[in-house]
């Protein structure tokens, strides 16, 4: 089993969909319909997820939210670390280089890992 990304992009609610700065690990179907919810409460973001329903058996989901931008051109890069003992996750926002189209965004990226027993730390 290999991780995979199953969304990344940015929401344009102005933050009306009510997601703060965070990361979150999703770990059960109810968790997963209740983001998906969140995110579409302005605009139908969910439609566009490569992976709509998750083996959640067999995999965790990892959801990364950024603060609310007033500009485009934002993007999360993720990297994912194993060892016997922890699971690390890199995160890192990489901004707009060059001109952005003035616009509030808030970017997201959303990756199903291999579930394990092993804890799950953000950096």
């Amino acid at each position: 089993m290999e991780p995979f990304i199953i969304a990344e992009g940015n929401l344009y609610g102005n933050g009306d969909e009510g997601i703060p700065k965070q990361q979150i690990i999703i770990n059960t179907e109810a968790e997963w319909h209740a983001l998906k919810e969140q995110m579409d409460r302005v605009n139908p973001v969910s439609e566009q997820f490569t992976q709509k329903d998750v083996n959640f058996n067999i995999y965790q989901v990892i959801a990364v939210f950024e603060s609310v931008k007033t500009t485009g051109g934002y993007r999360i890069d993720l990297n994912l670390e194993t060892t016997q003992t922890q699971r690390t996750i890199t995160v890192n926002t990489k901004a707009p280089e060059g001109m952005a189209t003035m616009v509030m965004t808030q970017p997201f990226k959303i990756m199903a890992i291999p579930r394990m027993d092993t804890p799950i730390i953000f950096q």
